[in-house]
């Protein structure tokens, strides 16, 4: 039987890759700060959910709030009895998110004691579920959720959402680089659009960063992507599966799938060796850990269905899998090809 005293703390966990998360855990932040809550975060991504939820089970009397984060499969039992501890121990759950869920998952979390609350919503990003559950009347809130849904949903409507993604990807990668805590090194940002929202980091005047430094990091950071995505490009493998263009591209060190797939949609991008590739039905990621991304290129391929053939799962539109340590790119690609010949599952009909 969960503990009925008093909750007098939070514990934000959100997603450390995206704006999505960044901009999740800050409204989480807001909302700490106007219930008057202590307040903790941790950030993490998918593989990374034992270290985290095996700390939660230290909480008591805490109001656990996790955002832009969806079950992951392989470590549910860890995460649920993470949970349950943390329950026993007066603590409340309440998880936000618009990823796919499998009934499995959603069980383990609606049946853990002391009224959990769990939205799942694929229409709109986290940090919108997030300001509409939460801080509804809160201005910075509700921009902080714009600013996620334009980079979530890929829009690039907004440059100040579009400098908020490279400055992250900056911090993130220059933190894995040299080994430092990711969240030691995403804090400022956090912190910063928590208090003051995207004015926290961007001057809306001068059309920059705050941060000279970031800003010149930003700049190179761009630079030297734009690079590694022609590089990347002339290295593609192609094959037509069930009628659709599938493209797997191995993803440089530096550059993200969000990145890759949003340049390589774009015809202009797409020449190689003096002629012009087709954008791709179904383009494919692989990351050097084995690590896949899913992005489409038509409505006639569904992302997530491809992505749960390889241990995964997203949207419609864009996903993300496993294959794993690999050596040979080659390899991989022929595995990833018969694997979808023997599905239609991801193939609209």
């Amino acid at each position: 039987m969960a503990s009925v005293n008093k909750i007098d703390s939070l514990l934000s966990i959100s997603h450390d890759k995206d704006v999505d998360g960044l901009c999740s855990a800050a409204i989480v932040w807001r909302y700490a700060e106007k219930k008057g809550l202590k307040h903790d975060v941790m950030l993490t991504d998918y593989g990374g959910f034992n270290q985290v939820f095996s700390k939660v089970s230290l909480y008591r009397n805490t109001l656990i709030i996790i955002t832009d984060l969806g079950m992951d499969e392989a470590e549910l039992d860890t995460v649920k009895n993470g949970l349950s501890r943390a329950v026993a121990q007066g603590c409340r759950v309440v998880w936000l998110d618009h990823h796919q869920w499998s009934p499995r998952s959603i069980k383990a979390i609606t049946s853990l004691e002391n009224k959990p609350i769990l939205r799942i919503n694929h229409d709109h990003c986290a940090a919108e579920i997030a300001f509409k559950v939460l801080m509804p009347k809160d201005p910075i809130s509700e921009e902080l959720a714009t600013i996620a849904h334009d980079t979530d949903f890929n829009l690039r409507q907004i440059e100040a959402a579009n400098i908020l993604t490279d400055a992250l990807s900056v911090v993130r990668f220059g933190a894995l680089d040299k080994k430092e805590d990711l969240l030691d090194a995403i804090f400022p940002l956090l912190e910063a659009l928590a208090k003051n929202g995207i004015n926290g980091v961007w001057n809306p005047e001068s059309q920059t960063l705050h941060d000279p430094l970031l800003s010149k990091k930003v700049a190179h950071y761009r630079k030297e992507r734009h690079k590694k995505m022609r590089k990347a490009i002339a290295g593609h493998n192609d094959m037509e599966i069930h009628g659709k263009l599938v493209r797997i591209v191995e993803i440089p060190h530096g550059v993200t799938t969000t990145d890759l797939g949003t340049y390589m949609a774009e015809p202009k991008n797409l020449n190689n060796d003096g002629g012009n590739l087709k954008v791709a039905d179904l383009l494919i990621t692989v990351g050097p850990s084995g690590k896949l991304g899913f992005r489409r290129g038509s409505e006639e391929v569904l992302c997530n269905a491809a992505a749960k053939l390889f241990n995964g799962g997203g949207h419609p539109f864009a996903a993300g899998g496993e294959w794993g340590m690999y050596e040979d790119f080659q390899v991989v690609c022929t595995d990833i090809f018969n694997t979808l010949s023997e599905s239609h599952d991801w193939v609209v009909s």
